[in-house]
């Protein structure tokens, strides 16, 4: 008797993939549709080299054939064991929820292979980068938004780009940036400092929903939000190499280093991690309903007042810069346009807080 082709199909690993990366896009959920394809794809291309069949029902994937894989990625492959481990991660998560989906019981094929992430060399930078970068005398009008932008990624707590590009002016609420990261869904609130308010001034215009005309079309779509990631990093690349930074910046750089800034400061772990969005711990999620946004904006704070110092302290020394190009920011015009002082923080805080205050 002939097989169902249609029970094949279900039960076919790689169909099954494909359907989960449909359902991940239909979601909006792209970082996951996009890692999901890529590790497909690169099992995919394992399994052709090594001559088996891209069908592979749930029972045949067994621990065998995924050391097999994990062996080609690490020998032939020559990959880290980062980006093998990121692999079987994906594969390992979509296994997982068909087995669930379709009720099997089988043992678990990836419990040998290396699911970890090892230790990297840091992907953040000190103030003195971030205020170098602030002084660079940028000609080109490219490099000066993608400038612009990584310096309000900063100072916005390291806002994750993705969500940098889907800011809308309705994210705008009493001097306030409210919005839902992409990754968790975690709502976050972020002060608008006078600093972040002159870049958004800058660049904002009026036909557009949007606070930055990061993206080359009119509505956000996977395609285009992956080409203006790809051209913000090599804009960052070039304007490393411009302002003389031997240090490779990249999207993920702004964001690591606003966290790494906050520790230096001694934030506490639990004011970071709120107010990074993260919601992968326990101890975090029961700080995440008590905690004062004012705390965290204190955070914040701390960080400005460091880069204030760090900028003031260069001043003297720097009375050269005063025939810059326009385009270009001088020392004291980095202190006017990037930094609050304390005290007008606190008076705008005041007038937030009237706006905000119950009426009686």
């Amino acid at each position: 008797m002939t097989p169902n082709p249609n029970i094949e199909e279900m039960n076919d690993f790689v169909t099954f993939m494909q359907q989960q990366i449909q359902e991940k896009r239909a979601c909006n959920k792209v970082k996951t549709s996009v890692n999901y394809h890529s590790a497909l794809r690169s099992f995919n291309r394992f399994l052709e080299a090594k001559g088996h069949s891209t069908r592979i029902p749930f029972e045949l994937l067994t621990d065998e054939l995924v050391t097999d894989y994990e062996a080609y990625l690490l020998q032939e492959r020559g990959i880290t064991k980062n980006s093998s481990s990121f692999y079987l991660r994906a594969l390992h998560a979509v296994y997982k929820r068909g087995v669930d989906s379709f009720r099997l019981r089988l043992p678990d094929p990836f419990s040998h292979a290396y699911t970890g992430v090892d230790k990297t060399d840091k992907r953040a930078v000190n103030l003195d980068i971030i205020v170098k970068l602030m002084k660079c005398n940028v000609i080109d009008t490219r490099l000066e938004f993608c400038r612009d932008l990584f310096v309000f990624s900063f100072f916005a707590r390291g806002i994750a780009f993705i969500d940098l590009v889907k800011l809308k002016k309705g994210n705008l609420v009493n001097g306030r940036l409210i919005y839902h990261r992409s990754k968790t869904g975690h709502l976050l609130s972020v002060k608008v400092e006078k600093n972040m308010l002159a870049i958004i001034n800058k660049y904002t215009r009026k036909e557009d929903d949007y606070l930055f005309p990061i993206l080359k079309t009119e509505t956000f779509t996977p395609k285009a939000y992956w080409s203006a990631l790809r051209m913000y990093n090599l804009h960052l690349k070039e304007l490393s190499a411009k302002a003389g930074i031997h240090v490779k910046l990249t999207s993920y750089v702004a964001r690591h280093s606003w966290a790494t800034e906050a520790m230096r400061q001694h934030v506490p772990l639990r004011v970071i991690s709120e107010s990074m969005g993260h919601s992968n711990e326990k101890t975090t999620s029961i700080y995440l309903s008590s905690l004062d946004n004012r705390e965290v904006d204190k955070a914040t704070r701390k960080i400005l007042d460091a880069v204030r110092k760090k900028i003031k302290g260069e001043k003297a020394g720097n009375e050269k810069d005063k025939k810059q190009p326009t385009n270009s920011y001088s020392i004291n015009s980095v202190i006017s346009f990037y930094y609050t002082s304390t005290q007008e923080v606190d008076n705008f805080d005041a007038n937030v807080d009237k706006i905000l205050k119950p009426t009686k």
